[in-house]
């Protein structure tokens, strides 16, 4: 076991019922992550990408197999204290980013900070750092509809981020954005695992964004493999 990992699946599985029979999605997927790591996560439509990051992030329980998530294993939680690990530690980035039409920028990556307690006042400055750091300081006023695809995604990070998570799982981040946009999003997620040693594991079907990860891997056939 890596003990220097903040995340670390093993022997997860998974399956689900339909159509009169069993369709095994995850295997027995072993992961191990370690702080400010970015891994990519490939796989086609239907690979179980998805299903693999709800288990990690504690949205979904595995049939089999255990996550630890800086050593607390999330089979071992319920209710209220997983709440609370998923809101402090655990950071989601989701293709339909999810932000609130009706409240500007600031006004949505406030939300976590508040969820978790936080003043209104201390929420607003610290959603304003992480906007600035993000490079949208200019438009925090505005919302949603009146950003670009790119900026949405980049409010959805900051959202993120401002509870100060140690692992963002991020579904498809890119999947609605053009590839240069896309390419931006990557490079802004390298620098903030850099400069802020945050740990990001991205799920994609884009083969052609392996370049911007520094561990890349392949969901096939129910497993986790190195590319």
């Amino acid at each position: 076991m890596d003990t220097d990992a903040v995340l670390l699946a093993r022997g997860i599985t998974k399956s689900f019922s339909g159509t009169g029979r069993k369709i095994e999605v995850l295997k027995g997927v072993d992961l191990s992550v370690r702080s400010g790591e970015v891994v990519m996560i490939l796989g086609a439509s239907g690979a179980g990408k998805t299903t693999l990051l709800n288990i990690l992030g504690a949205l979904d329980r595995p049939d089999s197999g255990t996550v630890l998530v800086q050593g607390s294993d999330l089979n071992r939680m319920r209710g209220g204290a997983l709440d609370r690990l998923r809101n402090a530690t655990i950071g989601f980035v989701f293709q339909f980013h999810f932000l609130l039409p009706e409240f500007t920028a600031v006004e949505n990556v406030m939300m976590p900070r508040l969820i978790r307690g936080s003043s209104s006042q201390r929420a607003r400055r610290e959603a304003e750092d992480w906007l600035e750091r993000v490079g949208l300081s200019e438009r925090r006023f505005h919302k949603p509809p009146e950003l670009s695809g790119g900026e949405q995604q980049r409010v959805a990070v900051a959202r993120a981020l401002i509870n100060d998570p140690e692992v963002i799982l991020a579904d498809e981040p890119t999947g609605n954005l053009d590839d240069v946009t896309s390419a931006t999003l990557h490079e802004l997620i390298n620098q903030l695992s850099a400069s802020e040693r945050k740990t990001f594991v991205i799920v994609t079907h884009k083969k052609e964004f392996a370049q911007f990860s520094r561990r890349t891997l392949l969901l096939e056939n129910g497993l986790l493999n190195p590319m």
